[in-house]
């Protein structure tokens, strides 16, 4: 294609974002039939010329194939672009259009929408929606978003938002949510304790993946159906996932699950997962969860909407439907593979999963060694000057209010009743979704923002409430820090749980330290500082080790089937040794 030719030439003067804007922006001037709105700077004169001259020679309605031809081959070149911004006829984006593809009225909607690749695309397969709305956190590309839907004649309802810390819409309800969401995502809002989207479960700092399943779920109408890629980790994954995922299955929110294969992205060869999902109903519940193992299926995009809507249709794939009360009982795992007969292992399929399991290993080492880096923090440290928590509180740095039984706020008002924090939410890290509170601010038992929540029973636990508007519960003490300039609610949360205070655990029945000897190693306000940024460093990694073990177990488990089923392994391409090698060698020329 003659334009792709030209834009070749501007690929070593421009970036490859710059050269998508470029043909985009001379696209819709083209179809205005209106000069280009701006100067193009830094592209060669003759260049611009000549790719002016190829686009004049298209017609107007044959103007947007050229352009989304031009930006899917932008982003298989520049895989970074397309992973940011969606790519244009990829796999996922194929499928995703495709289930979307039956929707007729109501509003067709994708919370990390990009560049409306799967939108846009959706409509030209027949898609019908009343209303196409789209959001991302990205403000350009929601601006080629927007061309693109120009070029197309589609009316888009675009805005930029980061619905992970806020709901830009919390009225819109869809008939039809599209989701191919950034995985794995780490995230840390204040915001999401009291936000009402996450009303199975508060998803962990960690992985947002539960979050933009609940984020789908919320903005269902009572006839949708939401359909979200993610990776495979979240089917099955315990602690505070697996909590979320029991709820979503318990209230018939799920109603199928695919396993697909690697590979579905020019940028990563992790398999993925699609979920099919429901809004919650006590009038049809669903009794049973459909889950379909598509692992070697060689065109899932091409069939995954028969297989969801007619039996039949899953002649070539391994099925099942699995009980709710069955999924419960099994700590609700939704891997299909860990469901369906598989009797017939194929040794293509086991030594597939090995390799790619090893590649997942070796992408999260590189994470790991490129994203954390050693934090220098008690090279040169003050000596501590020891305090308990009486010392702080006779020294007026602390206030000290002791939790009470839910029986015993019989004098709260019933709109605080679902506000209360426990000991277990202090362990997990969780609070309850109470929304925010400013008709009883002035109620003291509640919490404020930056109180530390404390559990001493079996181990010490401690958490800032970063929202406040809590009634701590039995077994939970509320440490308020009335002066800062001395303490950080941040540090004493971290120093709190420090291993010299198990030492004073203590009963006969149920374990617990008494709270005012806890000891705080108090040192200058710089430092604690600097030893809060370290440990936030070192629960980074604490999360990239968890991944890493589920990588490892797969491993071992695709070893264990190339044993028992006779399959030769080939050597997974890069050694592990030399990816932990190049990561060393990166930190130190970071350093």
């Amino acid at each position: 294609m003659r334009v792709w030719a030209v834009l070749n030439t501007l690929r070593g003067s421009l970036t490859a974002e710059a050269v998508a804007e470029l043909v985009l922006n001379l696209a819709v001037a083209r179809k205005a039939g209106a000069p280009l709105p701006f100067e193009a700077e830094g592209v060669d004169p003759s260049a611009l010329m000549q790719l002016e001259r190829v686009l004049d020679e298209i017609p107007v309605s044959k103007l947007a194939e050229v352009v989304d031809f031009s930006l899917a081959r932008l982003a298989r070149s520049q895989g970074k672009v397309g992973a940011e911004f969606g790519f244009v006829g990829s796999r996922t984006t194929t499928m995703l259009a495709k289930l979307a593809a039956s929707c007729k009225g109501g509003v067709l909607y994708d919370p990390a929408c990009g560049i409306a690749a799967a939108l846009v695309e959706a409509v030209e397969r027949g898609a019908s929606p009343d209303r196409i709305v789209g959001h991302d956190i990205s403000i350009r590309a929601l601006h080629i978003a927007e061309q693109r839907a120009v070029l197309h004649g589609i009316d888009l309802e675009l805005t930029r938002t980061n619905v992970l810390t806020e709901d830009a819409d919390p009225c819109l309800r869809a008939r039809t949510v599209i989701l191919e969401p950034p995985f794995s995502l780490k995230w840390d809002a204040p915001e999401r304790l009291m936000d009402p989207r996450f009303d199975f479960g508060l998803p962990p700092r960690s992985n947002a993946d539960t979050a933009w399943l609940q984020h789908a779920i919320a903005h269902l109408d009572d006839d949708g159906r939401a359909y979200v890629l993610g990776p495979v980790g979240t089917l099955f994954r315990g602690g505070v996932e697996g909590r979320i995922r029991t709820e979503m299955i318990r209230r018939g929110c799920v109603e199928a699950v695919v396993g697909l294969p690697g590979k579905l992205l020019p940028h990563t060869s992790i398999p993925l997962a699609l979920w099919v999902l429901l809004r919650p109903s006590d009038v049809r519940p669903n009794e049973t969860v459909l889950l379909i193992d598509a692992s070697r299926a060689t065109a899932p995009e091409d069939n995954v909407a028969d297989w969801l809507t007619r039996s039949e249709a899953r002649d070539g794939v391994p099925w099942v439907d699995v009980t709710v009360a069955d999924l419960i009982d099994e700590d609700s795992v939704l891997l299909p593979q860990r469901w369906v007969d598989r009797t017939d292992n194929h040794p293509e399929d086991i030594a597939g999963n090995y390799l790619a399991s090893w590649a997942a290993i070796r992408e999260t080492v590189h994470n790991l060694q490129s994203a954390v880096t050693p934090t220098e923090v008690l090279r040169n440290p003050s000596k501590p000057r020891v305090l308990t928590v009486s010392n702080l509180i006779d020294q007026n740095v602390l206030e000290l209010r002791m939790g009470r039984s839910k029986d015993r706020y019989v004098d709260a008002p019933d709109t605080l009743q679902n506000r209360f924090a426990t000991a277990s939410d202090v362990r997990d890290g969780t609070l309850r979704n109470a929304g925010l509170c400013t008709s009883f601010h002035d109620y003291p038992e509640l919490t404020q923002r930056g109180d530390v929540l404390v559990t001493t029973m079996n181990t010490v636990r401690a958490r800032v409430d970063d929202v406040g508007g809590h009634l701590p519960s039995t077994g939970v003490y509320r440490l308020r820090v009335s002066n800062r300039e001395v303490l950080s609610p941040e540090y004493l949360a971290i120093v709190l749980a420090g291993p010299w205070n198990e030492r004073f655990q203590g009963g006969t029945t149920i374990h617990r330290a008494p709270i005012k000897e806890l000891e705080v190693p108090l040192v200058p306000l710089t430092e604690q500082q600097e030893i809060t940024e370290a440990m936030r460093s070192v629960h980074s990694v604490l999360a990239g080790s968890a991944r890493l073990e589920d990588n490892a177990r797969s491993a071992a488990a695709a070893m264990l089937d190339a044993l028992r089923y006779h399959v030769a392994l080939l050597e997974p391409a890069g050694a592990l040794g030399t990816s932990v090698q190049n990561g060393r060698e990166e930190s130190k020329e970071n350093r």
